[in-house]
Parts: structure tokens; sequence; C-alpha cells
């Protein structure tokens, strides 16, 4: 039972952060995702970061494995933006 709550937090994180990869201000959900961007800018990692700890805890095999890499690839996407933001603009 426990690994399931895991598995499916790890899964929310990963669409949430999907989410905020695609982030349209203009759409019915934009409020909510400028309200995660006003807490911080670095909220996609800390949303990944949570999903990788949970597929960590989560249902063990190859969807664990499907889910880790999922999230690490995103993470490496959004780093790529942000130092590309950071000082590709400067």
């Amino acid at each position: 039972m426990r690994y399931t709550i895991f598995s499916s937090l790890s899964i929310f994180c990963l669409l949430l952060t999907l989410l905020l990869f695609g982030y349209d201000s203009t759409k019915w959900y934009g409020s909510f995702f400028k309200f995660l961007y006003d807490i911080s800018v670095l909220m996609p990692f800390i949303v990944g970061g949570i999903g990788i700890v949970s597929a960590l805890l989560g249902i063990k095999g190859e969807y664990r494995f499907i889910l880790v890499v999922l999230h690490s690839f995103l993470l490496l996407l959004f780093l790529g933006i942000y130092i590309k933001a950071l000082y590709g603009f400067s």
C-alpha cells in the first residue's frame, strides 16, 4: 500500500513538472502555475526532487526505473533552460 502511494505521488509530480514546462498564463490553469512560480522560480526543481525521492520509495521494478529516468530528464531540461536564461541573456 505504501509503495503505491509513493508511486502515485511520483506520477503526480511528473505530470505537474510537465505542465510547468508547458506553462501558458492565458489558459484556465494559468493562475495555479503563476502561484507556483511566485513561490519560487526553482519550483520545478523542488517538485522534481520530491518526484525522484518518491519514485525511489515507490514500486520496485521497471516502474521505478521509468519514473526516475523521466524525472531526471525533466530536471536536466529545466537546468539547461535555467542556466541559459541566467547566463545567456546577460
